[in-house]
């Protein structure tokens, strides 16, 4: 593990005990980020991996709006809490992002930094050089222009989680529900 702290994010401030609790994984977990800007992102979950990609690009941290106002969406008027727990009760290798670290047990925050408006705050990282923020359309090399990444997502959850996941999409990225209805016709991407 890198570092002597990891970084939980939430909506929720003031917290004296961060609680485990079930995710997408289907485990009871603490999820935390190995770096402070990583966990800063995650201090709004509106609309999750279709509004705004994360990564990191060159080893600077980065946002990417998947559609015109994605990131306005997700983070403006978000407030919240950047809570700091020690990097020793946490576990590498749970999940499938290395960003990610888990721990399986209740945490006192050694400390908390409140954040009022999280847009503002991300604003603010990216002046400093700490973090990237792509305004659709520009994108990160990473993140394709055919926007497969996202349709590969729709298919892989819809026969995960079923017919919510479609509605998510017609939300947002109405114009992929045809290739996902199609990948899942054809069996594309099975596991």
């Amino acid at each position: 593990m890198v570092g002597r702290y990891v970084y939980h994010a939430s909506e929720k401030q003031g917290l004296t005990v961060i609680k485990p609790a079930v995710s997408t994984h289907g485990k009871e977990w603490v999820y935390a980020a190995k770096d402070m800007v990583m966990g800063v992102l995650f201090l709004s979950g509106r609309g999750g991996d279709l509004t705004c990609a994360i990564g990191r690009e060159e080893g600077v941290p980065y946002v990417c709006g998947r559609f015109a106002g994605a990131f306005e969406y997700r983070y403006a008027g978000v407030s919240g809490s950047i809570y700091i727990l020690p990097a020793e009760a946490f576990e590498e290798g749970k999940t499938e992002w290395e960003e990610e670290v888990v721990c399986e047990r209740e945490l006192v925050p050694l400390e908390e930094v409140r954040v009022e408006d999280a847009k503002a705050f991300l604003l603010e990282l990216a002046d400093q050089g700490r973090l990237k923020i792509y305004f659709y359309p520009d994108r990160p090399g990473e993140v394709p222009v055919d926007d497969e990444d996202l349709v590969y997502r729709g298919i892989v959850w819809a026969r995960r989680w079923g017919g919510a996941v479609l509605e998510a999409f017609r939300r947002y990225h109405p114009h992929l529900i045809q290739r996902i209805q199609e990948g899942l016709e054809e069996g594309w991407y099975l596991e």
